[in-house]
């Protein structure tokens, strides 16, 4: 049985979301840094909180991690199920908390807070995506974790 040109692109189109879901999501987050930069200026300008405070870095890793998520959820391939998604992010992030939890003791470039920060703020923000029952982000509930041939 020959396969179209078609079908053919739209594997290899999966092939390339299975290869670039993690990146594309990092590349998505990047790029919302910059505003929120820019927010953390005028936040510094107009009500006096420092940008380099704990809490401006708090919710700048927030937004970040959960812009990076969707767009990671967004990129991800039809045939990849959630749990593989869940798996694989999970171990990116172990190994991130990690490499930040080794810098603690001598932190070369940052204050411990948020060290601390960097380190678990996206798996707090991975939680939140895969509890969040109301909004299903990641397509956990049963009707909706059926794969569509």
């Amino acid at each position: 049985m020959k396969e179209t040109a078609k079908e053919v692109g739209k594997k290899l189109l999966e092939i390339v979301r299975f290869i670039f879901f993690i990146p594309a999501g990092f590349l998505a987050g990047t790029l919302v840094k910059f505003p929120l930069l820019l927010l953390a200026r005028i936040q510094e300008s107009m009500f006096g909180l420092k940008m380099d405070s704990w809490g401006t870095h708090l919710w700048q890793t927030l937004i970040f991690y959960v812009v990076c998520f969707l767009a990671s959820i967004y990129v991800k391939p039809k045939f990849l199920k959630s749990k593989y998604f869940i798996l694989a992010w999970s171990v990116l992030l172990g190994f991130n908390a990690f490499i930040f939890m080794s810098a603690l003791p001598n932190p070369p470039y940052s204050t411990p807070i948020k060290i601390i920060i960097d380190a678990f703020a996206p798996i707090g923000v991975l939680i939140y995506l895969i509890v969040d029952k109301q909004n299903d982000f990641l397509k956990l509930s049963k009707t909706n974790n059926s794969p569509k041939e």
